[in-house]
């Protein structure tokens, strides 16, 4: 499906001639996952975006739309790091976690990707697993205390990353800046 927006750099030229085909941008959203936004790419491959801005950080690129797998996704390293940083320092934040955090007092509690959301008191797949937090004796999740997981995947067999409603919020403004 090919979702258009308003490009304001392109709807009105200089001319003062406004030029219909130029007014619009064109993405795809990844079938898996509705948080995904393809762009074309000069190199000719696919940019995988947060937003439906294609000059945003991506996530990584593939020469495919649809036929994305871990063997064919190239991940884009700034984003990983940029995803590992964002949730070390506000996951206490993210209300999903914090009512999941209620009931794993005094534990290492697994911050994990959505694509495969575990039935409740399961430990997800570890490629799902962002990484770990503490959390305390209170069920409050301790600041600071998230330490990543190596093992983690932006793209397996279940696809590409979904994260939680107040990730995704978030990291969208931080890959605009």
């Amino acid at each position: 499906m090919i979702h258009p927006i308003r490009s304001i750099t392109r709807s009105f030229p200089r001319n003062g001639i406004r030029n219909p085909f130029n007014a619009y941008r064109f993405y795809s959203k990844y079938h898996l996952n509705d948080q995904i936004y393809i762009h074309d790419n000069e190199k000719g491959l696919f940019s995988f975006n947060l937003t439906p801005e294609p000059t945003t950080l991506a996530v990584g690129w593939c020469d495919s739309k649809r036929n994305v797998t871990p063997g064919n996704f190239h991940v884009n390293d700034e984003f990983v790091s940029l995803l590992h940083k964002f949730i070390g320092d506000s996951i206490q934040n993210d209300f999903a976690f914090i009512v999941e955090a209620g009931a794993n007092a005094n534990l290492f509690m697994p911050i994990y990707d959505f694509r495969e959301i575990p039935r409740y008191g399961r430990i997800p797949e570890v490629d799902n697993i962002y990484g770990y937090v503490m959390v305390n004796e209170s069920g409050k999740i301790v600041p600071g205390s998230y330490e990543s997981n190596n093992l983690y995947r932006i793209c397996n067999g279940a696809g590409l990353v979904k994260l939680s409603d107040y990730l995704y919020e978030e990291l969208q403004k931080k890959v605009k800046k």
